[in-house]
């Protein structure tokens, strides 16, 4: 009889226990690695946390199971404990051993760019003679008069020898041709498309922008810059559905690669039109926050949302917060903004400020209204002159440095500048693809010193600097593989030349960078960027511990795969 009562006893205090401890949970996960990323960020150096979970050189998953209800994070622990979350009407996703990290978040890029570029000819890679090949093979399959408009051809590398766009236009002389360059900074054409353009060689290139022409000053059929949209300009405007689809397609790209979050960086009026759609139907199946561009041609939309405001409420899918701004060119086409003449062509320093489109009054308003500035700056020029626009703007308006304004791509910084981010709170964002990429021609363009201050993301961050990393789509794979790579070899793939590996990140600061330092870029940290309680349901679950092989086997990381990407507690997608 004894022995019941205690059995009794026993079962109550369990049930009153469970049931006072436990919510039950809308999705449970079972069975995973999970890396909260909810220890303290590691030292300035890189070394880990003391909490961290990290002993003798190996890092140890703190959590294997996650209980989610109402969209939002309940718990985080064991398989064991989790099992107090499970009711009857509980969906249990067993995670079979996977990976599972923060929502990860694309800090910059072009989303409608992703679907533009799979419905143009693709030019990656392909020789001068190559790319005149795929563009009259083009040409035979489309009627005459269609424009052919194709894009990747990348402007650094043909920077000193252009395909010849005379004998383009030989071969295909009845379809107008647009090739666009692969960073977004060069066009090339057709004589035909020259003419429909209306652009001659007396015609004026737009300011911060370059017509190139030979010896004779004959066209040579390449526009540079913001010239490139003298030509893009009259290329036949798509329609509302087909910006719809080549947006999905983008989004869609985005969450396959295990992005929940994506930063639009330069958001101009028939982008918006679309996301507000999407997001009127509630179609967005990731987070958008879209940066709009201030461009003057942009200037209903700028104004829209200087009258409107920053967006507050922060459930909603699309968040408009941000100002994109653009202060000089790019390094490849020689229209970053230096001190000194670039090493490869004296007498030429780049293009920069108003000259570039740079609109100071109108920056200015966005900041006043309380709006963060991104401002694209890639020379050493570049990135001091907007620093020195910060610092002006903070002497008057000290409140606004909590805003964590930004500078895009931070490329070449001079020595004398790094500290200068850590003091102004600038959150640098940059792309560790680029610095793989650019390595066989960037020191040619800036020399070996200068050179040094290059994607110096080590010295950044040794000054207190928060950064984060994008792969500014699609100027580069915006995989987080492929980046997360580059970040901690800062090697190109089979290669085993590295570019001033003082510089690389750790595995743990490249997913940071990718998670918490993002969402903090954002002022969103408390919402999303770490795997806790109360924070938002937004998970990327991957087929390889990325910090443990970014440590003894980085070469690896080229070969993982996203399995499964949730956003807001919705499984969108699933490999």
């Amino acid at each position: 009889m004894l022995k019941k009562v205690l059995l009794i006893v026993i079962i109550i205090v369990y049930s009153c226990e469970k049931s006072s401890n436990s919510i039950i949970a809308d999705i449970v996960i079972t069975n995973a690695r999970v890396y909260t990323l909810s220890w303290d960020d590691p030292s300035l150096d890189g070394i880990p946390a003391q909490n961290a979970p990290y002993e003798n050189g190996v890092w140890q998953p703190d959590a294997e199971a996650i209980a989610i209800k109402d969209r939002l994070i309940q718990f985080v622990g064991t398989n064991d404990e989790i099992q107090n979350y499970i009711g009857e009407n509980t969906k249990i996703i067993d995670a079979n051993n996977a990976l599972v990290v923060p929502g990860l978040i694309e800090s910059h890029g072009h989303v409608q760019e992703i679907g533009e570029k799979e419905e143009a000819v693709n030019l990656l890679n392909l020789s001068a003679k190559d790319i005149i090949d795929v563009i009259y093979k083009r040409s035979l399959e489309i009627p005459e008069g269609e424009w052919i408009v194709g894009s990747g051809w990348d402007e650094a590398v043909f920077a000193n020898d252009y395909p010849d766009m005379l004998e383009l236009s030989a071969k295909v002389p009845n379809h107008p041709v647009v090739l666009n360059g692969l960073r977004g900074f060069g066009a090339m054409g057709n004589q035909l498309a020259f003419e429909k353009a209306g652009i001659t060689n007396k015609t004026e290139a737009t300011d911060g922008g370059e017509i190139l022409k030979d010896d004779n000053g004959n066209l040579i059929y390449v526009l540079l810059n913001q010239a490139k949209n003298l030509l893009n300009n009259k290329v036949p405007e798509k329609s509302f559905e087909q910006k719809s689809r080549m947006m999905m397609y983008g989004l869609d790209e985005l969450k396959s690669l295990g992005f929940t979050t994506a930063h639009h960086a330069g958001v101009i009026g028939k982008h918006m039109e679309v996301y507000e759609d999407l997001q009127s139907k509630d179609q967005l199946p990731i987070r958008i926050q879209a940066f709009v561009a201030a461009r003057m041609f942009n200037i209903d939309l700028v104004n829209k949302w200087l009258e409107k405001g920053p967006t507050t409420n922060d459930t909603s899918f699309l968040q408009v917060k941000t100002f994109k701004a653009y202060y000089d060119g790019s390094l490849g086409s020689r229209g970053a903004n230096f001190i000194e003449d670039y090493s490869d062509m004296p007498g030429q320093k780049g293009v920069s400020s108003t000259d570039y489109g740079f609109h100071p009054d109108l920056i200015k308003k966005a900041m006043d209204a309380g709006f963060q500035l991104a401002i694209h700056a890639i020379g050493d020029k570049g990135n001091r002159d907007v620093l020195d626009f910060y610092e002006n703007y903070f002497k008057e308006n000290p409140q606004s440095k909590a805003l964590r304004h930004r500078i895009e791509h931070a490329q070449i910084v001079h020595p004398d500048d790094f500290k200068r981010f850590g003091e102004l709170n600038i959150v640098a964002s940059v792309e560790p693809g680029h610095a793989v990429e650019d390595m066989p021609w960037a020191i040619d363009r800036v020399g070996e010193e200068r050179a040094k201050g290059g994607y110096a993301w080590r010295t950044l961050r040794k000054n207190n600097v928060t950064v984060i990393f994008n792969a500014d789509y699609t100027g580069t794979d915006p995989s987080f593989f492929y980046g997360a790579y580059c970040a901690i070899t800062k090697q190109k793939k089979d290669d085993d030349k590295q570019w001033f590996p003082e510089q690389t990140f750790t595995p743990e600061e490249t997913l940071r960078a990718y998670t918490i330092w993002a969402a903090y870029a954002s002022k969103q940290e408390h919402l999303t960027g770490t795997i806790e309680k109360g924070k938002w349901a937004d998970l990327t679950f991957m087929d390889m511990d990325v910090l443990n092989v970014g440590n003894t086997n980085p070469n690896q990381l080229l070969n993982g795969q996203i399995l499964k990407t949730m956003v807001n507690g919705k499984v969108v997608y699933e490999k």
